[in-house]
C-alpha cells in the first residue's frame, strides 16, 4: 500500500473524486445488499400505517439513508473492508464504531414516518451489520446472514 507521498497525481485525483462524489454516487452498498438488508430490517422494525409492500420500500430508503450517512462519515478505506476477509477491524474497534456512529447517525438522520425508538433500532441495526462486515475474517454476506448472537451490537 502506498503512502501519501507515493500517490501518483491520478491516484490523488481519484481519492478526491471519491471524497467529493455527487449525492447519487454517495453509497457503497450494492442494490442487492440494500434489498437484503431491508428484508432483515423488516423483521426488526414495523412501519405503522402502511401495508407490507410499502413497508419494504420504506425500509430500502432507510438503508439508503444509513449507507449515505456512512459514506459521508466513515472513511471509505474503512467502509471498503466489508468486502475483505483478510483485512479488517478488531471486535473492540467494531464495538466502538457501532456505538459512536449509531448515536451520530440518530442525531443526523430523521425518519419522520417511523417512531423515534424504531428509528434508532433501524439505524443501529444497519450500521451494526455493515461494521460487523468490516471485521477481520468477516464480509457483508457473513454479517447479513449471521444470527444476532454472533454480531457485535455494542
Amino acid at each position: 500500500m502506498k503512502t501519501i507521498n507515493e500517490l501518483t497525481e491520478a491516484q490523488f485525483k481519484e481519492l478526491l473524486d471519491d471524497y467529493f462524489a455527487p449525492p447519487e454516487q454517495r453509497q457503497k452498498m450494492t442494490e442487492e445488499e440494500i434489498r437484503e438488508l431491508a428484508i432483515r430490517l423488516n423483521d426488526k422494525v414495523d412501519v405503522p400505517l402502511v401495508w407490507e409492500t410499502a413497508e419494504e420500500k420504506i425500509l430500502i430508503k432507510v438503508v439508503l439513508k444509513v449507507d449515505t450517512f456512512l459514506y459521508d462519515n466513515l472513511p471509505n478505506e474503512i467502509y471498503d473492508l466489508v468486502r475483505s476477509l483478510d483485512k479488517g477491524i478488531t471486535e473492540s474497534e467494531a464495538s466502538r464504531l457501532i456505538n459512536r456512529l449509531s448515536v451520530l447517525a440518530n442525531k443526523k438522520i430523521e425518519i419522520p414516518y417511523i417512531p423515534e425508538a424504531a428509528e434508532y433500532i433501524a439505524i443501529r441495526f444497519v450500521i451494526g451489520v455493515i461494521i460487523n462486515a468490516a471485521r477481520k475474517e468477516w464480509n457483508f454476506e457473513m454479517a447479513k446472514d449471521a444470527p444476532e448472537s454472533e454480531l457485535i451490537t455494542a
